[in-house]
């Protein structure tokens, strides 16, 4: 049931707004025809090996707060890592809030007054047990995301088309930095999340939750391919549910359940930053900067800023593959670190 749980717990972590849209896959993917199809091995292997170990790491350390976890991979307590994390999920936190007030069309200011109070309230009551409401609603959610994708995608099977509009050249890049970025944005909820799990958990976990992703990709490529008017659309999976009114309403519901599991992911670590005694003022300040940050309009900073955390996930996948290749004098650190963390 663990086992479960936690590949729930990832899946909704990585099946965000993007994915869960269609356009996350359809800009990264679908765009190369049916070329495509042959990143998913890529794609599959990487997810596969970086949740591993992930995984790994977590089973064997109580990761607690994301400074931890960063000098246990790092080997090195690295200000500007640490800096850079934190300023990465303060953003996308904040891009999910204002995802929120997108999607219910809010444009009074009133209304946005009102709405940044409830869920900076809602926000602080579901984080405050760090993972614990996460999973539920993952556990909730996930399952009926899947299949409601997958009957989505399998009705608009009609007639497929290789139209490629974008240079082939650039599809390993892509398939490496999805994966990369995705790992990045999850890997302290797949860390947090695995105190004594066993090494063959570990693997059953990464390969279904590899699987799973893979799986959902090929599908939806397929789709995209079947129905190419789509591909330019913001919400291509909507527009391939449109025909089908209760399909339609079902994913418009699930979409705002994916901002929702990636804007708790995402502030369940930054809150992992604040060290204080008191759990509360951690949560507490968490929530407000992620609320403050969502008033600021992050158009260019994200256009810039988000292949930038595609690259440091590059660098984390890197020390992921290669833990001692990096000569860093970190033992004393990891020791005093481990000594200092509370089980």
């Amino acid at each position: 049931m663990r086992c479960i749980r936690i590949t729930l717990l990832i899946l909704g972590t990585i099946i965000g707004a993007g994915f869960a849209s269609g356009k996350e896959i359809t800009t990264f993917f679908t765009i190369f025809g049916y070329y495509s199809f042959l990143c998913i091995p890529i794609v599959f292997l990487g997810f596969y090996f970086c949740i591993l170990k992930l995984l790994e790491i977590g089973t064997k350390n109580k990761i607690e707060n994301t400074e931890q976890l960063n000098l246990i991979i790092f080997k090195k307590n690295n200000k500007l890592i640490k800096m850079f994390s934190f300023i990465s999920f303060s953003i996308i936190s904040s891009t999910m809030i204002s995802g929120l007030k997108q999607s219910l069309e809010i444009s009074s200011i009133l209304f946005e007054i009102i709405f940044t109070i409830i869920v900076s309230i809602l926000l602080y009551f579901l984080i405050n047990k760090n993972l614990k409401y996460l999973n539920l609603i993952c556990m909730i959610t996930i399952p009926i995301t899947i299949v409601i994708i997958l009957i989505i995608c399998f009705s608009s099977f009609d007639g497929i088309n290789n139209t490629i509009v974008s240079n082939i050249v650039l599809l390993p890049y892509n398939a490496i930095t999805y994966v990369t970025r995705n790992v990045f944005l999850c890997y302290f909820v797949i860390s947090s999340s695995a105190y004594n799990l066993t090494k063959k958990q570990c693997q059953k976990i990464s390969f279904w939750t590899s699987f799973i992703l893979c799986l959902l990709m090929a599908v939806m490529i397929l789709a995209g391919l079947c129905n190419q008017q789509t591909i330019s659309d913001s919400i291509p999976m909507l527009s391939l549910a449109q025909s089908h009114d209760a399909l339609y309403m079902i994913y418009s519901i699930l979409i705002e359940f994916a901002i929702i599991t990636t804007l708790l992911s995402t502030t369940i670590t930054v809150k992992s930053f604040f060290n204080f005694k008191s759990k509360a003022l951690n949560c507490i300040c968490a929530v407000v900067v992620c609320v403050i940050c969502s008033f600021v309009k992050f158009d260019y900073l994200i256009k810039y800023f988000y292949p930038i955390i595609g690259i440091f996930g590059a660098y984390l996948v890197l020390f992921l593959m290669f833990p001692n290749f990096f000569l860093q004098k970190s033992n004393k650190e990891i020791h005093d670190t481990s000594k200092d963390t509370k089980y």
